[in-house]
């Protein structure tokens, strides 16, 4: 099977020179691999590819969304560790909305309780200032992650003393900020070099193939962060009809957006924190009318007609490179030996 121009489909397993080539600190912090780590989609990221991911020698993580339960998570938990490390991924501001609202016991989210008890090998703490939820990841033994889209969350995140960084640009899929993955990497790469050097940095948002990995880390960076290559990956949660689409959308078809957020009452700041998402017939429709209320796209969710779960594709601006619906651990296994040929042959240059 050909994945790219040229490119046949991978050994089932990281051959023995890519994974040498390829290792590093973030390798050797999280024990895994390849310093390839799939992004917790919320959604989309279950343990079956999480799995998937961690088999291939890369890091799975699953992505919690603000309504899912701890069964939920337990289980989806139990599915990715079967293949090893594994990594799960919060939304701050979701545990403190479910921390506050805990009238049983106040101050505890049970999202959070129940992804220390799953023992992951790393938490994603994104969308919030993760101070208050670290001493307890560390005193349980998990490495902590946080996803940062401006220099205000960086020193939030360096300050709050997590073990690893993740850059995440505008160009990434799905919930992101309003920086492009460039330019922020650069100045969060020139900042913990003199702020916090012992920090790894992880970069996330527009990064699909084995040449934006290599360009990564021949920037300075020790890894990278991938949601949008695996979209369409049998092993993803979604609907067929999502994954066609994933495989079908180009270059230039995705748009920041609040809309969907809105129109599903979730307590997002998108202002802050908007949407990358493909264009269809919903967004199409109300995202550029300033006018449209809350009521109106509540009830235009409700009718069902343009607002379709299935057509729902928070995805990168890396979209045109999903080519096929190839399994999760080839997609990894590509990306890791196109990133280290090219690094091979930036270092014998």
């Amino acid at each position: 099977m050909v994945y790219r121009d040229g490119y046949q489909q991978p050994d089932q397993h990281t051959n023995a020179s890519t994974t040498a080539a390829l290792g590093g600190r973030l390798t050797r912090i999280w024990g895994i691999d390849l310093p390839l780590v799939g992004a917790p989609m919320a959604g989309r990221a279950g343990g079956r590819l999480a799995a998937a991911v961690s088999a291939a020698g890369g890091l799975g993580m699953i992505g919690v969304g603000a309504r899912a339960t701890p069964e939920w998570i337990t289980a989806e938990a139990e599915t990715a560790g079967a293949a090893g490390n594994f990594g799960i991924g919060l939304m701050v501001w979701a545990i403190e909305a479910e921390a506050a609202a805990n009238t049983t016991t106040p101050g505890v989210s049970a999202q959070f309780e129940t992804a220390l008890e799953a023992n992951p090998t790393v938490l994603s703490l994104a969308f919030g200032d993760p101070a208050p939820w670290v001493p307890a990841a560390h005193a349980a033994g998990i490495s902590v992650v946080a996803p940062v889209n401006d220099m205000l969350q960086v020193r939030q995140a360096l300050a709050a003393e997590v073990d690893v960084l993740c850059v995440q640009g505008t160009d990434g899929g799905g919930h992101t900020g309003r920086l492009g993955t460039m330019p922020l990497m650069q100045e969060v790469l020139d900042y913990v070099a003199v702020q916090a050097p012992g920090v790894p940095v992880v970069v996330a948002g527009g990064i699909a193939t084995g040449r934006g990995v290599a360009a990564v880390l021949a920037a300075g960076a020790d890894g990278a962060w991938i949601g949008t290559a695996l979209l369409a990956s049998p092993e993803s949660q979604g609907s067929e009809e999502l994954k066609a689409a994933a495989v079908k959308a180009g270059s230039g078809t995705t748009v920041l957006t609040g809309i969907y957020d809105r129109a599903e009452q979730q307590n997002w700041d998108i202002a802050r924190w908007p949407t990358r998402t493909v264009r269809n017939a919903f967004v199409d429709r109300y995202n550029s009318d300033p006018c449209v209320t809350d009521e109106e796209l509540v009830a235009a969710r409700a009718s069902g007609g343009e607002y379709a779960e299935e057509l729902k594709l928070h995805a990168g601006q890396s979209v045109g490179l999903v080519r096929q619906q190839a399994p999760a651990g080839d997609v990894v296994r590509v990306i890791a030996e196109e990133t280290a040929r090219l690094l091979g042959r930036f270092r014998s240059a």
